[in-house]
């Protein structure tokens, strides 16, 4: 008997030392969460059988009933919630709101951390949830969580996720009895504004956003924010550049294929025309398709447009003569979708043509810097406005395409203007009104390519470009 209660002693003073030594690692450097995952393709949790209690959304303009049920909430942080698009959930009981928990499928910013939690497509982060002290313990969150699950389940969500402090051993109890499972963890190590985001076993957080969706909403984002003609202006010249030295003349008879409409949907500043008229412009986005084809359609040009894949192009073998694959192969997540994607543009590409190929170039160090930090926090401070993936060096780029059967005739570096200094300096100019301040910015950038023909173009040039080319059949004798 002794020996057991002193063991637990031990362990109860053990436990309380750790816990001391955590809350003080929380409020100075270092904060963790756990990371919870509900599967959504499963059933749902049964509804509530209690008449009295009705699970509702709570619309925007209720505000004031919410912070009658929450006098401690902040309204003004209530209000960013609603516009960043999330949804709260209420539960009612014989009208009056006993139980509140919030839900967001797009950008998941957590105080306690003071960051912001990486959300792939199809994951929705709950967050926020308070049941009344005095009517804890009778399953409002059990019940607010069923009608949820079947509205995500109704909207295509795939996961639904939760964020429980490892000491919290009372809030793991709901959660983990609707079929919750500890799936990982989310870090966060604190120096002043300073913020370093590590997540591990989130697969999703790691993930690529592999849906049209992901892509429709950066491309809002993108006409809703102030524009950047100048630096449009100056990445069309860069590659209409690479157009006119490395591809063939357009020609009626042979195809030409962009690899994606992004900046066909935001900007007049585009190159699909210099690939010939009735080329086409591959997009995964429905959204970035319909945008350039409006647009397009506005400049009078006659062009294809095709919603598709870039690992599995809906085009035949060997019909496009002519492709230009400007930095879309580097939004993948693992370099098996990179190769994916070069090898159906190898299949596409015709006898005698060639493809041009441009990726994030790892040799730059402000593009290394940025692949060893936490995306999240780069875009939290609008550095990097949607996701970036693997990429390819020079060398071992060329050695993939050559291993797919192309003769690789030139490589080199583009884009030599400091990136986030120039768009800052563009936004600034386009909001002073004046076009021409604008044309004379665009081509002051422009003189930054002279750096392409230094020794050092590989430490400079934000993009490695490759010219590859599809051998003749031989003929037969």
């Amino acid at each position: 008997m002794s020996d057991t209660s002193g063991r637990s002693f031990g362990a109860l003073r053990r436990a309380g030392f750790r816990g001391a030594g955590v809350r003080l690692l929380s409020a100075t450097v270092y904060r963790r969460l756990l990371v919870l995952a509900l599967p959504l393709d499963r059933p749902a949790p049964p509804a509530p059988s209690d008449p009295a209690v009705v699970v509702e959304t709570l619309a925007a303009s209720a505000v004031e009933e919410y912070l009658r049920f929450r006098p401690d909430a902040d309204r003004t942080i209530l209000s960013r919630r609603f516009q960043a698009g999330a949804c709260c959930f209420v539960a009612r009981q014989n009208g009056r709101i006993v139980h509140a928990g919030w839900a967001i499928s797009k950008r998941g910013w957590i105080d306690y951390l003071g960051c912001e939690f990486p959300l792939a497509a199809g994951d929705v982060l709950q967050f926020d949830s308070f049941t009344e002290p005095g009517v804890r313990g009778r399953g409002f969150a059990r019940a607010r969580i069923a009608v949820m699950v079947r509205l995500l389940q109704s909207e295509g969500h795939r996961r639904l996720l939760a964020l429980v402090w490892p000491e919290n051993t009372a809030g793991f109890r709901p959660l983990t009895a609707l079929g919750y499972r500890i799936i990982g963890r989310v870090a966060v190590f604190r120096f002043g504004p300073w913020r370093y985001v590590k997540v591990r076993g989130v697969h999703a957080a790691a993930a690529a956003p592999d849906t049209s969706a992901y892509w429709d909403e950066v491309v809002d984002d993108t006409l809703s924010a102030p524009p950047i003609e100048a630096w449009r202006d100056y990445m069309r010249r860069v590659y209409a550049d690479l157009i006119v030295r490395w591809l063939p003349p357009p020609s009626p008879d042979h195809l030409g294929l962009k690899t994606d409409l992004f900046e066909e949907a935001v900007s007049r500043h585009h190159v699909l025309g210099a690939l010939g008229a009735g080329s086409v412009g591959l997009d995964y986005s429905p959204a970035v398709a319909r945008s350039a084809r409006r647009r397009l359609a506005a400049e009078g040009g006659r062009h294809r447009f095709v919603v598709g894949d870039l690992r599995q192009i809906p085009l035949r073998s060997d019909s496009v003569m002519r492709i230009l694959a400007g930095s879309s192969l580097d939004h993948f997540a693992t370099r098996g979708d990179l190769d994916a994607g070069l090898a159906e543009l190898a299949r596409v590409l015709a006898p005698g043509g060639t493809v041009i190929v441009t990726l994030d170039n790892p040799q730059n160090p402000l593009v290394w810097l940025r692949n060893h930090l936490p995306f999240a926090w780069l875009h939290r401070i609008k550095l990097v406005p949607y996701y970036v993936g693997h990429t390819y060096g020079r060398r071992e780029a060329r050695a993939r395409l050559e291993a797919l059967g192309l003769t690789v005739r030139d490589v080199t570096a583009v884009a030599h203007a400091p990136r986030a200094p120039a768009i800052w300096v563009a936004a600034l100019v386009d909001r002073c009104g004046r076009p021409a301040l604008a044309v004379r910015f665009g081509r002051w950038l422009w003189r930054f390519e002279w750096l392409a023909r230094w020794p050092t173009r590989y430490w400079t040039g934000y993009y490695v470009a490759l010219a590859a080319q599809k051998p003749d059949p031989p003929r037969r004798g």
